[in-house]
């Protein structure tokens, strides 16, 4: 099965904008479904997250863990600290697979 074409963001986002990017990211790549996915093709640093094990490094990539996939899934709780919606993350997914995005975010390919 040939991989599609994916983009990233040149900058990371912060805030917001960076809750909806994780998550879209989980969604593209389907890791919130299970999926080992190489993640730093997206991001360099998800330390905290190795550290708070909601990522574990397997063979060929990254994978939520358990308590990951429930931190993450949380976001969409309209009480989280770091709600988000789905229209968001959809419009960032969609970012990510067309390379195309709002405003002055530079999206890139991913090699």
């Amino acid at each position: 099965m040939a991989s599609i074409q994916l983009y990233k963001l040149k900058k990371t986002p912060s805030g917001k904008a960076l809750w909806a990017y994780m998550a879209a990211i989980l969604r593209v790549t389907k890791m919130d479904k299970g999926q080992v996915y190489p993640l730093k093709n997206f991001l360099t640093n998800f330390k905290t997250h190795i550290d708070n094990e909601r990522i574990c490094r397997v063979d060929g990539g990254f994978q939520l863990t358990p308590k990951g996939l429930d931190y993450f899934q949380d976001r969409y709780n309209a009480d989280s600290r770091q709600h988000v919606t789905n229209f968001e993350v959809d419009m960032m997914a969609r970012s990510i697979t067309t390379g195309v995005g709002a405003g002055d975010d530079e999206w890139v390919a991913i090699k």
